[in-house]
């Protein structure tokens, strides 16, 4: 049976994790043509047309799923362009009318809307003509006098167009565009009409006007650009070169992608903006090469842009890669981190790298090889928390500008915008390539010093258990909120608050063997344990001895240091301070296990725990709301001074952590 492909083969296709597959066809969304050896087979056929219809959106079981690459669906990207933008109508009519006839995009039709969006803002741009131009017009020979409309030749340079390709076409060319300063129109339409699956697969994810413009602002605050190169190496369709100040002159901008047509609207771009017709200056200073292999002789005062993120690279590419970037390690090779080892290669001395990146950057330990490599010759200048910047992507970011300085790492000067506020380093600190974290000022950086260094103190790195909850599989299968005999209470992370949960009306039948993932059952079962909230930017922690299930939201924590009782860890994790800790040393939306580790317990004695113990415990049954943040107050004050912080130290802690939830309730 060659056709046939298996359950793995499948997933492969689909880029889901095997687990996933299983769970789909045991729910049905996959239906296997045979069963071989135990193993789901599925006909080329039918994976096939399973592709083309999640890339119609024709399968509605699957569209809630987070890997989305084979999901299309043609949308415009308002925040690429200004919210004043004239264009952003014309290009979301195009888009209208595409999806209310079912038009398919094929390469030759997204070319000729792109080449009559160029031939009307050049004819804007240079000519001010008053009638609407016309890609008809352009193919019939006129405009032949405009020097800048062999940019648009380069477009349609690949196809044969004709009047009759054009008239196939319809109302889509009559969209009237508008020249403006600074607006990339010609990319707004482009990846528009560009399918979401191939901006995933190839890691290009476009940049909002607001961030483009906050990268080039902060550049120029704190660096003269006269007379200096600047390379955008991943330019896409030019929107970072078109943010550039008047104060840069185009005989020291350069762009480069290898997308051919992006490179040759950025050329477009940079034509217009620059006002150059000259081809040769166009061609050599907007350029389709693999930045990777750039030559290093090449070297630029500005690297700025957003490189590309999760790029999926071929074997012989890993090869390639494996061989030249140290960042490089693993089958798995992010495209950002080479990117930025590449650019500290082109960076002249004292040259300054700008790039909007993930912020697992900072602190994910799989990027702990490119931060070895910025903490050896370079700094940081400046670095701003931008959270999920991009439209649909669930990502918190940053703007990161280094300076090339040839000499290890210097914090003093940093400048810091957490989002709230923007701060100087003034001193320096010791910064390891483990975990970047800025969002400390000085003041606040010696408090997490002297907790993390406390002179008795424990951590429950290899003296606890921890164990995930449950993982079903499929929760509307299992889960019901009827209370039976033969079933008992199960808790979600949004039951949960700081020293004790919620009962709920969630019930399940606990049959491990029918679970999708299940952690050993004298987990759930142990006569006391901690469950904390898994998906939460807060230590919550509540305490269990009922024995109770819990899905995979809601995790478990048994500490097993010696000396020390549950309870007062609990009041340990759920205190201000190891929230503190917690929030400007990893600053998480997830509470990771080996965030957990890290936090220091500090040492008491019996008498002290037996104390906090105490008022855990009245806590647990209080009611009343005032008694219960009373009673947290009083825990928080005596575990400070467990701590040895001072009434001021405290109270820094405590205007720090003032607008947070404190999960009490």
């Amino acid at each position: 049976m060659v056709d046939m492909l298996s359950l793995a083969d499948l997933c492969k296709e689909l880029s889901i994790s095997i687990a996933t597959g299983r769970n789909w066809v045991k729910l049905g969304k996959l239906v296997p043509t045979t069963t071989i050896k135990r193993t789901p087979c599925f006909t080329q056929k039918y994976v096939s047309q399973l592709k083309k219809d999640l890339q119609n959106g024709k399968i509605p079981a699957l569209k809630s799923r987070r890997n989305k690459k084979y999901i299309s669906g043609n949308s415009i990207y308002r925040s690429y362009v200004s919210e004043t933008s004239e264009n952003t109508a014309s290009v979301q009519s195009i888009i209208d009318m595409i999806e209310d006839n079912e038009i398919e995009i094929t390469e030759e039709l997204t070319l000729a809307l792109l080449a009559e969006c160029a031939l009307q803002l050049i004819l804007d741009r240079t000519e001010k003509v008053s009638e609407t131009a016309s890609l008809k017009g352009f193919i019939s020979g006129r405009y032949q006098d405009n020097p800048y409309l062999f940019l648009v030749s380069d477009l349609l340079e690949q196809n044969t167009f004709t009047a009759e390709t054009i008239e196939k076409c319809g109302d889509l060319l009559t969209t009237r565009f508008i020249y403006e300063h600074n607006e990339d129109i010609l990319g707004l339409l482009y990846l528009s009409l560009k399918n979401i699956g191939n901006r995933k697969a190839t890691g290009s994810y476009y940049t909002p006007t607001n961030v483009v413009k906050k990268l080039c602002t902060s550049l120029l605050l704190k660096n003269e650009p006269e007379g200096k190169t600047i390379l955008d190496p991943c330019c896409g369709t030019g929107n970072f070169l078109l943010q550039l100040p008047a104060s840069y002159t185009p005989e020291h901008v350069f762009g480069n992608d290898i997308d051919a047509v992006s490179v040759k609207l950025a050329r477009i771009n940079y034509a217009l903006k620059f006002m150059i017709p000259e081809k040769q200056m166009i061609y050599s200073h907007i350029t389709e090469q693999d930045y990777l292999l750039f030559s290093p002789d090449l070297k630029f005062d500005f690297i700025i842009g957003n490189p590309p993120w999760g790029y999926e690279y071929t074997n012989a590419q890993k090869e390639i890669l494996l061989a030249k970037f140290v960042s490089a390690s693993g089958s798995n090779i992010e495209s950002y981190d080479v990117f930025v080892e590449q650019a500290f290669h082109h960076l002249k001395p004292d040259g300054i790298l700008s790039f909007i990146l993930p912020e697992a950057f900072l602190n994910v330990k799989a990027h702990r090889p490119i931060r070895n490599i910025l903490l050896t010759e370079n700094s940081i200048q400046y670095v701003e928390f931008l959270g999920n910047a991009f439209d649909k992507v669930q990502c918190p970011c940053i703007l990161l500008q280094c300076i090339h300085t040839g000499t290890a790492f210097s914090s003093v000067g940093l400048t810091v915008n957490d989002g709230t506020r923007t701060f100087i380093i003034q001193q320096e600190r010791n910064i390891t390539a483990d975990c970047f974290s800025f969002r400390t000022t000085d003041e606040e950086y010696h408090l997490l010093d002297k907790i993390k260094n406390h002179g008795h103190k424990t951590t429950l790195n290899r003296q606890a258990d921890f164990a995930l909850g449950i993982v079903t599989g499929n929760n509307k299968k299992f889960i019901t909120d009827e209370k039976r005999e033969d079933n008992e209470m199960i808790l979600k992370g949004s039951d949960l608050c700081k020293y004790r949960f919620h009962d709920t009306d969630h019930y399940i039948v606990f049959k491990p063997e029918s679970f999708q993932q299940v952690a050993p059952t004298q987990f759930y079962r142990a006569e006391e344990k901690l469950l904390y909230r898994f998906i939460c930017n807060q230590l919550v922690f509540a305490y269990d001895n009922r024995k109770t299930l819990s899905l995979n939201s809601c995790n478990i924590l048994i500490p097993q240091i010696p000396g020390i009782a549950i309870k007062f860890v609990m009041a340990v994790l759920n205190s201000r301070i190891a929230q503190f800790y917690f929030k400007k040393s990893f600053h998480s939306v997830k509470v990771l296990r080996s965030h957990i580790e890290q936090i220091p317990i500090p040492v008491a004695d019996k008498v002290a725990q037996e104390n906090i113990i105490q008022l855990a415990d009245l806590l647990i049954s209080a009611t009343d709301e005032n008694t219960i943040i009373e009673i947290y107050d009083k825990i928080d004050r005596e575990i400070a001074e467990i701590y040895d912080l001072s009434r001021e130290e405290h109270i820094l802690i405590q205007k720090s952590m003032r607008e947070e939830n404190l999960f009490l309730f």
